[in-house]
């Protein structure tokens, strides 16, 4: 009886240890994929004010460049949570947009969403996330990849 409640309490505590590490490890991949996202961000504005700052570049008239050419990179910057290759790349805000530093729409709902946003006017450029369980949820993660 005694070696049955103890094989039994080991089992108890490695499923325990086996949850916590399963609850740890997803943490840190969506740790991973915010960092990253972040990474390719930063590249993709650097180019941005780099293209924007040559001479005879075609900009706003607050000074950004007015497109963004996947030709600028090698390889394409990617947001971590899309890789469909069939998914647009980049919407362009159109002037109408003024000085908006954020999309209508935070997250991808459909595969005609771009993954990244610029606004050309502002010079603001964005990641978009994936849909979550709740709109406070995904506002939260939008702005862990976009501070």
């Amino acid at each position: 009886m005694r070696s049955t409640l103890n094989v039994l309490t080991i089992l108890a505590a490695g499923l325990l240890i086996l949850g916590g590490w399963r609850i740890y490890d997803d943490a840190r991949q969506e740790d991973r994929l915010i960092e990253s996202t972040r990474l390719a961000k930063d590249r993709i504005h650097a180019e941005i004010r780099l293209r924007s700052a040559l001479s005879g570049a075609l900009v706003s008239r607050t000074g950004w460049s007015r497109n963004v050419d996947p030709t600028w990179f090698n390889p394409l910057p990617r947001n971590a949570w899309f890789s469909s290759s069939g998914q647009p790349w980049m919407e362009i805000a159109p002037e109408s947009a003024g000085r908006r530093q954020n999309p209508r729409e935070i997250c991808i709902t459909n595969p005609t969403q771009a993954t990244w946003w610029f606004n050309p006017t502002s010079g603001a450029l964005r990641a978009r996330v994936p849909e979550l369980t709740s709109g406070r949820a995904t506002q939260a993660l939008y702005d862990l990849v976009n501070q």
